[in-house]
């Protein structure tokens, strides 16, 4: 398994405390709709996006 940050960039893992950071970081990306990040993170074209931005 591996994780895409909210910038975008794929790891093999991630430690507790940048996990809680990246959560934070999306859940204020939109104040107007904030559980609205993780709905948008997990949309195919996003994955494919950031897939092709960090190759294997």
């Amino acid at each position: 398994m591996r994780h895409l940050d909210s910038e975008g960039r794929l790891h093999e893992s991630v430690p507790l405390l940048p996990a809680l950071g990246d959560r934070a970081r999306g859940l204020t990306a939109d104040p107007f709709a904030p559980a609205a990040d993780g709905v948008r993170d997990h949309l195919m074209r996003h994955y494919l996006a950031a897939l092709e931005h960090n190759p294997a």
